[in-house]
């Protein structure tokens, strides 16, 4: 990734910061959060570290920034999988799988979030996650779902869709599921009923109610 000194002519200095983000992305996606310091963005980017302290004051604020980025991009797959779509509780669903589906492919930026150490990103990242999870519940309710809460059954979506991802991510890709896209899909749904099917009163499972036909 090394190359020659990049420098941003007048006016550019927003460039050469996205040119220094993409650098952080492939380090961080490459070789986790230990990979992802100043000194090496600076080397992989041809810059000296005074360069890269120009547009970030701190490791910190590198790793916030690297992480917005890249989960920005996340709200943009949930819509594109859940636009259009007529269903509410299908269009829910639909969320979930890409969700998922994101933290797997992202597991290093996914953990500097949720674990807390991206502490900035952590905070807008999952305030965001839960009202779009919020809002897609909303939506199921204004068609008819019966619903008590809908922050509550949002909030019983994150912890089955957060904990899919976060049972894989912590483990060595050797013990991941061989079909990933299979279990993305089984999770997901696993949460949409699970919360939903709740949502308007808490029944105790039982083999009767696990048997009972449709």
């Amino acid at each position: 990734m090394t190359g020659s000194r990049v420098r941003a002519a007048k006016g550019q200095g927003g460039l050469l910061r996205e040119q220094l983000l993409d650098v952080a992305d492939q380090l961080l996606e490459e070789g986790g959060a230990d990979a992802l310091t100043v000194r090496a963005v600076a080397t992989s980017a041809g810059v000296t570290p005074p360069a890269v302290y120009l547009h970030f004051a701190s490791k910190r604020e590198l790793v916030h920034a690297t992480c917005l980025r890249v989960w920005s991009s996340l709200f943009a797959e949930l819509e594109a999988v859940s636009r259009g779509v007529p269903d509410p509780v299908t269009a829910l669903y639909e969320t979930c799988v890409a969700y998922i589906a994101f933290g797997l492919r992202h597991p290093s930026p996914y953990r500097l979030v949720m674990d807390g150490e991206a502490t900035e990103a952590s905070r807008q990242n999952e305030d965001a996650c839960f009202r779009y999870f919020r809002d897609k519940v909303a939506a199921c309710v204004d068609a008819g779902v019966p619903v008590e809460s809908a922050t509550e059954t949002a909030r019983l979506l994150c912890a089955g869709v957060h904990g899919a991802v976060c049972l894989l991510i912590h483990q060595e890709r050797d013990a991941w599921p061989p079909d990933t896209a299979s279990y993305a899909t089984r999770a997901a749904s696993s949460a949409v009923h699970g919360a939903l099917l709740t949502a308007a009163h808490a029944s105790r499972p039982s083999m009767a109610a696990v048997l009972r036909p449709g």
